[in-house]
């Protein structure tokens, strides 16, 4: 994959471009095959890419999947060129005509289309009077409307392999050999696929031939194998063009037991029995909690396993987690029940696990309230 980059680029023009089409009203036409494997929604568009007058491209034949003011339009010329940028091969589209089928000769609709190798895309506007659709059929996520502007770029991102979920913004995109190694304290680390771990290869100082040699074709994520704590990332290109990159790094928190820190008291002569516990947890995905309880102000543990209280070992977080009591079991616990565990001294506590094992889970307690029964 290549850098997104918040810079506009201009259209390149027409100039040494092979003309395919030219007082084109409402015919679709197909490129020759472009050169190199493009893929778009998990299909290979190789040579099933077409182009309309109307203003809309389908990279898996005549289907509108990309509309650029899209209307009863027409292209005075349409052209396309192989080229080369950055040692990788591209496909570049130029459209150029009007946004109504009548007025052959007054260019108000120019745009090009720039296709990777890697499934990206850049569409550059040249011109565009916004009188008729701006859409892209997005893998995955549906269509997503395009607001598109005049002298203006825009780049196409996949974020799921072979032209999926792309991610579309003002700027371009530059695809090139880029190459990430570790600074581990003084140790160039890279990542090794057998021990599944970064393993030193060098020491510093980094030069252009070490990320030749050494370098990772991928940022990897894991830590495995690093010393130091605040480990450097180190990335290079041969390009002039190439952005400073930005890293964004999700980080899923550890498993965690959560303690309170003071007991409930229900001393009062009223207040006869616990009757049940409510919960209020908002849990989306697959993240875990469990609940423990004590009644000697957190100096023993103890859990509901379906038949009596039993000890659990609020040290070891594995304990916790595997004897823990569910929401469901906690909520389901009988006056009776709750009576058995010993609540002569009318105070209780709780302390409860939590678990997510992915960025996108969701794992909130936002209440725990007790009912009592009166005398």
């Amino acid at each position: 994959m290549g850098i997104y980059t918040a810079a506009v680029i201009s259209p390149k023009g027409n100039s040494g471009m092979t003309l395919l089409s030219s007082h084109n009203d409402d015919s679709t036409v197909s490129f020759p095959d472009i050169g190199f494997d493009f893929f778009y929604n998990g299909t290979n568009c190789r040579t099933a890419i077409s182009i309309s007058g109307n203003s809309w491209v389908g990279f898996t034949g005549a289907a509108e999947q990309l509309k650029i003011n899209r209307r009863d339009a027409g292209a005075d010329n349409i052209y396309y060129a192989k080229e080369t940028v950055n040692g990788r091969p591209t496909f570049r589209i130029r459209w150029e005509g009007h946004q109504s089928y009548s007025s052959w000769g007054i260019l108000d609709l120019v745009w090009e289309l720039i296709l990777f190798d890697d499934s990206a895309m850049v569409l550059v506007i040249d011109k565009i009077p916004n009188t008729g659709t701006n859409s892209f059929a997005n893998p995955v996520l549906g269509t997503t409307a395009l607001t598109l502007e005049n002298s203006k770029s825009y780049a196409f991102i996949p974020g799921q392999e072979q032209g999926k979920a792309y991610t579309v913004k003002e700027g371009s995109y530059i695809q090139t050999d880029i190459k990430y190694l570790i600074a581990d304290g003084s140790d160039i680390k890279h990542w090794d696929s057998v021990s599944e771990s970064y393993v030193k290869v060098s020491e510093l100082p980094l030069t252009a031939e070490k990320f030749q040699t050494y370098g990772d074709d991928v940022c990897r994520k894991e830590r495995t194998g690093l010393v130091y704590s605040s480990p450097v990332l180190k990335i290079w290109s041969p390009s002039e063009e190439l952005p400073a990159p930005k890293i964004i790094q999700t980080i899923v928190p550890k498993p965690v037991i959560v303690r309170m820190l003071e007991d409930i008291s229900f001393s009062e002569a009223y207040i006869q029995d616990i009757t049940n516990v409510v919960l209020t947890v908002d849990s989306t995905g697959s993240g875990i909690i469990a609940f423990i309880v004590s009644t000697d102000s957190g100096v023993s543990w103890k859990v509901w396993d379906g038949s009596s209280w039993i000890l659990v070992d609020i040290t070891n977080m594995q304990d916790v987690k595997s004897k823990g009591m569910s929401a469901a079991v906690l909520q389901g616990i009988s006056e009776a029940q709750w009576t058995s565990l010993g609540l002569s001294d009318k105070r209780i506590r709780f302390a409860w696990y939590m678990e997510v094992s992915s960025s996108t889970d969701i794992l909130k307690l936002k209440e725990l309230r007790i009912n009592y029964s009166l005398l």
